[in-house]
């Protein structure tokens, strides 16, 4: 016995020197081993890892174990972890399907507030007996939520799912009306709201809606158009912007956590979804910031409350009973309302019944100002846990739920995997290839891009191919540092197109996205250019892309849409791969095609109200004055057909070299759709009266050419 009391003597003497840790490199140190460790040792008990980073920070916390202590530096990771979720959670609203569920977004944030306000005030009156303002400000806590479990269905990659998506607009909406009224009460019980008070927050809350959701989508686009090679001050102005938005809020007299909001809204349509710095904003997010602030709050719980008596006890359980049943209440009606089936109705429960930031920040200022007591703390903060605790078990059922049924929908409609080939002979383009191809690839998709490194064989080809392969590693590696999957292929081959082709078909590769280049010569008038030999030896869906600058920099996108082009086979598969582009570029989209093809193209996107685009129906495109007169920061989509299919239009086809004549420094891409078999010369379908029309405009226009050449041969002569 003395020997076990000696031991636990130096244990307990070891402990009070050495605990808690104030040192801020070893707090940092154990933080990381917790983030590090807690996730995979919970998982094994099947508790969520964002559990577990809050009941580790319950373990170390001041009321527990006290091993480490939250120094400035931790508050300030835990505060950024806050504001991160937030930002987060309005980066990746899909803008489209928000525009169309706007008033169910409205009306969830609607329910998510009235009800848990109204039952909480009556709870509070009749049951607890408080004052008038301690009710409304204490009810008004129940309806706020803070996403916590959003960790969770970002992993599960159900972002885009349409009772998330307006689980994330109620959000802003109820947490805005709560803050604006936790401002009214608190001028209210200390005397100080008049006309100039509601002057002040009408007049700045324009002025931050207007600064973060007009200005900075401007100002961004010029910032990244401007340093677009230099990768970390693209996340470091991201980071600043966060900051600054938070703190404008505050000076508009509402939590940081609503500028945060605002300012991913705000970046929403300069940030595609696709791109590396989307990647790395999230992968530093849920790895470093957000798990701060979970180990964070769970050092907020006191479970020595639960010893105190009983009356405390029962004040928390009521508590937390108001707070679980008001918020199912709301997710109940809103899934009932729009026939949302159960998944759907949990996933949204799951979302907004955690209570921490804003439920933290109403009951401290009404401690503050003398409307709570020390109860109202211990129970808030039980209430918090037990809050955090369903929010989580819940969340990650039904999204897995829900992901494994989007699953099965996309593996039914789709009949390939797919995989992007990117040819490159002249490295000089690579990287916006690549950045091309990320954005058009399905996110769900988890198959690797496919770089090829091709040369012609002639005596310097190793020379040659090993450029283009360092080159194309140096991109990769860029690639592979935001978590995306490369595969880099390398061929030398007699003739490029052939090389290309063998390699799409011995890879399976279902679309092959190459650069374009203005082809100049007599040669390319007799022999045809590489796209077109391209075009005529494959049956892959084959992009070719002149893109100068950032994506996110166009302030202009321009679709047209060739005759007939839902008659072809690959309509479904290029009109999905178009809608993945247009949905993270551009504010302003327009849509050109016969009525035809655009009734098809909505029907593919899930777009019968022609909601998402601007649609404008032509009859042809004989004289399409968009390509004669380019604007600056457009952006073409040009949905053409190979020679001798259904949908082929000259216009349409001839649109890229119009461009590239009329403004050298315009931007576009033409897609191709993919084919049932490979198209040989002298077929006899060419022989219609719409081909030959087109032959003969082709031949002016060759002739055209040689003209030009003579008559520049001719200046040169007399020069």
């Amino acid at each position: 016995m003395d020997v076990v009391y000696n031991y636990f003597s130096r244990l307990q003497d070891f402990l009070n020197n050495y605990l808690p840790v104030k040192n801020p490199v070893l707090i940092l140190a154990v933080t990381l081993l917790i983030i590090l460790f807690s996730p995979l040792l919970f998982r094994r008990f099947r508790i969520p890892g964002i559990i577990g980073l809050i009941l580790a920070g319950i373990i170390i916390g001041p009321n527990s174990l006290h091993i480490i202590e939250s120094t400035n530096s931790f508050e300030l990771l835990s505060k950024t972890g806050l504001l991160y979720i937030m930002f987060l959670a309005g980066l990746e609203i899909d803008m489209h399907e928000f525009r169309h569920n706007r008033n169910k977004s409205i009306v969830f944030g609607a329910l998510t507030f009235l009800v848990p306000i109204t039952i909480g005030y009556f709870v509070c009156i009749y049951v607890f007996h408080f004052s008038l303002w301690s009710s409304v400000l204490l009810a008004s806590m129940f309806s706020t939520h803070t996403l916590l479990s959003y960790p969770i269905v970002s992993n599960m990659g159900i972002v885009k799912n349409r009772a998330v998506q307006i689980t994330f607009g109620g959000t802003i909406i109820t947490d805005s009306a709560v803050l604006i009224l936790l401002g009214v009460i608190t001028n209210v019980v200390t005397g100080e709201i008049n006309g100039i008070f509601w002057m002040r927050v009408i007049i700045s809350l324009s002025l931050l809606l207007f600064a973060t959701l007009y200005l900075l989508p401007k100002i961004s686009r010029w910032f990244f158009r401007n340093i677009e090679s230099q990768a970390s001050s693209q996340y470091i102005y991201v980071l600043a912007v966060v900051f600054i938005s938070g703190f404008l809020s505050e000076l508009a007299g509402v939590e940081p956590i609503i500028g945060a909001f605002l300012a991913g809204l705000g970046l929403n349509k300069v940030i595609p979804n696709n791109s590396i710095l989307m990647n790395r904003i999230v992968f530093i997010g849920n790895t470093l910031f957000i798990p701060f602030f979970l180990i964070s709050a769970g050092m907020l719980v006191d479970l020595r409350l639960f010893f105190k008596g009983g009356n405390a006890l029962v004040f928390a359980g009521v508590l937390s009973v108001v707070g679980i049943v008001t918020k199912y209440l709301a997710a109940y009606l809103t899934a009932l309302i729009y026939k949302y089936n159960k998944w759907e109705r949990n996933i949204i429960f799951g979302l907004s019944v955690s209570h921490a930031a804003a439920t933290l920040a109403v009951i401290k200022v009404g401690f503050d100002i003398g409307l709570f007591d020390q109860n109202v703390i211990n129970g808030t903060i039980i209430l918090i846990l037990i809050s955090c605790l369903v929010s989580s078990f819940v969340s990650e059922r039904a999204a897995r739920k829900i992901a494994v049924q989007e699953k099965e929908v996309i593996r039914k409609g789709a009949d390939k995997n797919e995989r992007i080939l990117i040819p490159v002979s002249n490295p000089e383009n690579i990287q916006r290839l690549i950045d091309f191809a990320l954005l058009i690839k399905d996110d769900k998709s988890t198959e690797p891009i496919y770089p090829l490194s091709i040369v012609e064989d002639d005596v310097d080809a190793d020379e040659k191919i090993n450029v283009v392969r360092k080159v194309i590693e140096g991109a990769a590696e860029q690639i592979a540092s935001g978590d995306k999957k490369v595969e880099i292929l390398k061929k030398v081959d007699l003739s490029i197109v052939d090389g290309i082709a063998r390699t799409a078909k011995a890879y399976n590769i279902t679309d092959i996205l190459i650069s374009y280049k203005a082809q100049q010569g007599t040669s390319n008038i007799i022999f045809g250019t590489i796209a077109d030999n391209l075009l005529s030896k494959t049956k892959q869906c084959v992009i070719i892309s002149k893109i100068l600058q950032p994506i996110n920099s166009f302030h202009r996108v321009v679709v047209v849409l060739s005759p007939n082009a839902e008659l072809e086979n690959g309509f479904f598969r290029i009109c999905a791969k178009i809608n993945i582009l247009l949905k993270q570029i551009g504010h302003d989209v327009y849509i050109h095609g016969t009525a035809d093809t655009l009734n098809d193209f909505c029907i593919v996107i899930n777009d019968k109200k022609r909601a998402f685009y601007n649609y404008v129906e032509e009859k042809n495109f004989e004289h399409f004055s968009p390509v004669q007169t380019p604007k600056e920061n457009d952006l073409f989509i040009l949905l053409s057909a190979r020679k001798q299919t259904v949908s082929y239009d000259f216009h349409v086809d001839d649109m890229a070299k119009t461009l590239n004549k009329n403004n050298e420094f315009t931007s576009f891409s033409v897609f191709y759709p993919e084919i049932s078999k490979t198209l040989h010369d002298g077929r006899i379908s060419d022989m219609t009266t719409t081909v030959i029309e087109q032959r003969i405009e082709k031949i002016k226009h060759v002739t055209e050419k040689l003209t030009g050449i003579f008559k520049k041969d001719e200046t040169d002569e007399k020069e």
